[in-house]
């Protein structure tokens, strides 16, 4: 069951319109997160979120920014092929330790020790690194827990934009024009 005052095929900017004192701030922070300086590269930073979405069975985050890795000009089955099988997954040496932290964070942040983050310094990461992967993969989580409860779905028309958008507009412009439809 869906919020009865949403439509079936609801998107998550909709849901954001809805309370926008609440909303936009929050997406300048995703912003922020996802699109400002940092040493994970924006197509970085959406192969993590599409990684931690597919960990948490969220098809909607997955889709959608799996769309934008694949605008970023990487490979589309990376964060499902990271999710199933890091060690042998065709990316960075250097990211495996921190998206294995990512992972341990996701799934048991509990468990996280010293030495997850012994093997992420190791791999050459910093703090500020590791600060802003762990930020991407708590926004996602967040994000995929709100997205899965309430049932918002994406579907093949919305995904076929969703990734140059996501690249080229960022996510406010989403918002503002969801505000804006109003």
């Amino acid at each position: 069951m869906r919020l009865k005052s949403l439509p079936d095929d609801a998107k998550v900017y909709e849901l954001f319109a809805r309370r926008p004192d609440t909303f936009q701030p929050f997406v300048q922070t995703c912003e922020q997160i996802m699109r400002g300086p940092s040493a994970l590269s924006r197509g970085d930073r959406e192969l993590l979120g599409a990684f931690v979405s597919a960990l948490n069975a969220c098809p909607y985050c997955h889709d959608v920014h799996n769309e934008a890795v694949k605008a970023y000009g990487i490979a589309g089955e990376l964060a499902k092929d990271c999710q199933h099988d890091l060690a042998n997954a065709d990316i960075d040496d250097k990211l495996k330790p921190l998206f294995a932290l990512c992972r341990k964070t996701t799934e048991a942040a509990y468990k996280v020790t010293d030495e997850d983050f012994k093997a992420v310094y190791a791999a050459g990461w910093d703090d500020e690194a590791i600060e802003d992967a762990v930020l991407v993969t708590c926004l996602f989580n967040f994000m995929n827990r709100i997205v899965s409860t309430l049932g918002i779905e994406a579907d093949a028309d919305y995904l076929i934009g969703a990734g140059p958008r996501i690249r080229d507009d960022g996510y406010a412009s989403s918002l503002e024009a969801s505000i804006g439809a109003d």
